[in-house]
């Protein structure tokens, strides 16, 4: 059984991966000149989560990490059904922050109709991907392993999350990020994804929330 530590690093490596794209993002966003909403440097962070989940899906030494990634976390023999939930969190607090009547950059009809934009947006890139690269999930269950569908959700929720209410705090956007790399980590802690499918996810739902 893997150890305490074990699933520590484990999931510490898998935060960091993804919330330094984050913070990296964010902070070239604070570099441009505030009036330029669409300026190519955003695309930046998406285009290096998705490359690097690529990497870790075709090259063999970032390959091999990944399976024995899977098989330290799989000894524990639990799974969990919460990233079911989870994957949508930072959407619902876009909301219930607007019931608490805190400024958003959108109204709420509005704010519906970027998030559904956004979510149908990367299903259309997602599921696509799934039957085009058959890669063989790690439980064996299917081949629509790349990319993952929960972390890509996921990941649309919280960039959704930062566009709306991230200039009050950056602790908001930090919360939205935090629980979306937490719903990836459980992707792997299934046992139904691969390091690079999350990672991929993860790009494909910031660049499609960026894109609405």
């Amino acid at each position: 059984m893997a150890t305490p530590m074990t699933q520590m690093k484990s999931y510490i490596l898998l935060f960091f991966l993804l919330t330094s794209l984050y913070s990296k993002g964010n902070t070239m966003q604070k570099d441009t000149t505030p009036t330029i909403k669409n300026n190519q440097k955003q695309w930046i962070v998406p285009a290096a989560g998705f490359t690097t989940g690529v990497m870790f899906a075709t090259v063999s030494p970032l390959k091999k990490f990944e399976r024995n990634l899977n098989l330290e976390i799989k000894k524990t023999g639990r799974q969990t059904k919460i990233d079911q939930a989870t994957q949508f969190l930072p959407a619902v607090a876009v909301f219930a922050l607007d019931a608490a009547g805190l400024k958003s950059s959108n109204p709420l009809s509005k704010q519906i109709q970027l998030f559904g934009a956004a979510q149908l947006s990367a299903a259309l890139i997602v599921y696509p991907m799934k039957t085009i690269i058959k890669r063989p999930r790690p439980n064996g269950a299917d081949n629509r392993s790349f990319p993952s569908g929960h972390a890509t959700r996921a990941f649309v929720s919280a960039e959704f999350l930062h566009q709306e209410f991230g200039q009050l705090s950056p602790w908001i956007s930090i919360a939205g990020y935090t629980t979306a790399s937490a719903t990836a980590y459980l992707r792997l802690y299934n046992n139904e994804h691969w390091l690079g499918d999350v990672l991929a996810g993860a790009a494909i739902g910031m660049a499609s929330t960026k894109f609405v």
